[in-house]
């Protein structure tokens, strides 16, 4: 006689199918589980977080919105004389922040570009009173700031001291020079071949200093994306050690990094001397440039620890920059009102950083 076993009492629990790779069932969620989303919902709400935590891509759209606003808000804003007065008048630490960038990607910081404006221009006005050709002149001053920046790549990459209180103290020490040398009185220019440098244009209504500004920024960008130096300078700045384990001449890259630097302010510096037709060492007294420079630079999307930035990112923290001091005077609002934004837009562009910065090493360490 066969036996029949007798059915159960509850259903089986139902199972997934096999993968087609094989392995175990696993068995199926409870039916009052929540649906989870489809695979392009957490794809696009991962891109929409990426995307509002870099400073880099977010950036221009803000400059373009505040353009807009501006030029439909604003009948004067968009006329040719009014954006090529907001280009010119950040041109001069357009090109300090675009090799600024460079030191700050490198994983150091440069607080001295203004008073190398300061230095570059006494030079310039010393050789011209010797009777030195303009030529020769401009080199000289430009010489000047590449010295200075010699001077802190030493001390930072030979000297391994830190960044920050290196061209802190060549700050302070240059100024007080500056004091010193002048008496603290404004010295006159009065070459008309130099001052036609910083006040003439190139081409068409486009001054010099604008064009000088594109320049620097295509040249730094350049040299940090087709040049081995620019590789060493994301590989020092993204792991100094790791950079000179793996062959990158640290000391070296370190030191020019600072000396291109300080050329570049030598370069703003001649240009701001013939422009104003004069040098005075209480021009860099209020710092007002340099913060402008850093803050350019930090707004743009570059790392303060190093490793990550773009030069684009530092231009585009410009022109925005640029836009809202213009946008406050033809807004009638107070200039006063200006380092608030300022400020607010760093903390901002420090925070999404940070926040980035820290989920990027959550993934890492999931």
């Amino acid at each position: 006689m066969t036996i029949t076993p007798s059915e159960p009492t509850t259903e089986p629990a139902a199972t997934k199918p096999l993968s087609e790779t094989g392995g175990a069932e696993e068995p199926a969620p409870p039916l009052d589980a929540p649906v989870p989303e489809g695979p392009d919902g957490p794809k696009r709400s991962h891109r929409l977080k990426s995307f509002l935590l870099r400073p880099d891509l977010a950036l221009p759209l803000i400059t373009l919105a505040l353009f807009l606003y501006l030029a439909f808000g604003n009948e004067f804003f968009f006329s040719e004389r009014n954006l090529l007065n907001i280009t010119q008048a950040m041109a001069l630490v357009g090109i300090a922040a675009a090799f600024a960038t460079i030191v700050v990607i490198s994983g150091g910081i440069d607080l001295s570009p203004v008073v190398v404006f300061i230095m570059a221009g006494l030079v310039c006005q010393w050789a011209l009173a010797q009777g030195i050709p303009v030529l020769p002149t401009i080199l000289l001053g430009i010489a000047a700031g590449g010295l200075i920046g010699l001077l802190n790549g030493l001390l930072i990459a030979v000297g391994n001291l830190n960044p920050f209180i290196v061209t802190l103290a060549t700050n302070f020490l240059f100024t007080g020079l500056a004091f010193v040398i002048t008496d603290g009185q404004a010295l006159v220019i009065d070459s008309e071949a130099f001052k036609d440098i910083g006040t003439s244009d190139l081409i068409g209504d486009i001054s010099t200093s604008t064009i000088v500004m594109a320049a620097a920024f295509v040249l730094a960008f350049c040299m940090l994306r087709f040049t081995r130096f620019g590789v060493h300078v994301f590989a020092i700045g993204g792991d100094t050690n790791a950079a000179r384990l793996s062959g990158v001449p640290v000391i070296r890259v370190k030191t020019l990094v600072y000396v291109i630097a300080g050329m570049a302010a030598g370069v703003a510096g001649v240009l701001l001397a013939a422009s104003s037709g004069s040098v005075a060492p209480f021009q860099g007294a209020g710092q007002n440039d340099l913060l402008i420079i850093l803050a350019a630079v930090i707004i743009g999307g570059t790392a303060l620890e190093g490793g990550r930035g773009t030069v684009v990112g530092t231009l585009v923290g410009i022109l925005l920059l640029g836009i809202i001091s213009n946008g406050l005077v033809l807004e009638d609002i107070s200039s006063f009102w200006q380092p608030v934004v300022v400020g607010a837009l760093l903390l901002i562009a420090i925070i999404l950083d940070e926040v980035r910065r820290r989920a990027a090493l959550k993934v890492v360490i999931d």
